[in-house]
Order: structure tokens, then C-alpha cells, then sequence
């Protein structure tokens, strides 16, 4: 068994293991806090500040920018951006800001 790079390497949302497509979509329905079938970006900046602490509201802001359409970010752009962020080794990629700016590790 090699873990999440054998499972989704290489593959879109489609092609994700039923498990991981269960997870996602329940990710998403927790952020989309007021249920409208999409999140905004105040429930983004609820999502990622409750994971870490960012230096500024604007960065929280440019990373919603790269990901949303129209201002929102629907259901099938998050599963498309999250199964490439599993499955893009670059770091680089617009769905690296799926979960707010995220910190350089050297």
C-alpha cells in the first residue's frame, strides 16, 4: 500500500478513491457554513484562520482570489482545486491556496 501519492498522484477528482471523495465533500459542506452551496469569502478566512495564524487579512484575501470564480467558490471548483492539490507535486499550483497562503518550508 503506498499511501496517499500511490491513490492520487496524477489523478483528478474522478479518480480519487471513493474514501478521499467522501472526505472532500465533507470538508466542504463544514466551510460552507451558511449552507448555500458554495463558500464566500468570509467562510474562507473562518476556514483557514482556524487552522493557523496569518499575518495579514489581504493575504487570506489574494488566496481566495486565486481559487474563487465569481466571487465563490462552488462545490465542484473545491473538489477539482482539492484533488490538485493532492495530486500536484508542484508547490506552486493555483490549489495550493485551497487552505490560505501556505508558509515555505525550507
Amino acid at each position: 500500500m503506498g499511501g496517499v501519492e500511490t491513490a492520487c498522484k496524477g489523478k483528478s477528482y474522478d479518480g480519487l478513491p471513493e474514501a478521499f471523495k467522501f472526505f472532500i465533500e465533507g470538508q466542504f459542506r463544514t466551510i460552507d457554513v451558511d449552507g448555500d452551496g458554495s463558500i464566500g469569502l468570509e467562510e474562507f478566512r473562518l476556514d483557514c484562520v482556524s487552522r493557523m495564524a496569518y499575518p495579514t487579512i489581504e493575504a487570506l484575501d489574494n488566496a481566495f482570489k486565486a481559487i474563487a470564480e465569481g466571487g465563490t467558490l462552488t462545490l465542484a471548483r473545491y473538489k477539482e482545486l482539492y484533488a490538485e492539490f493532492m495530486s500536484n507535486p508542484d508547490e506552486g499550483c493555483v490549489a495550493c491556496n485551497l487552505f490560505g497562503p501556505l508558509p515555505v518550508l525550507d
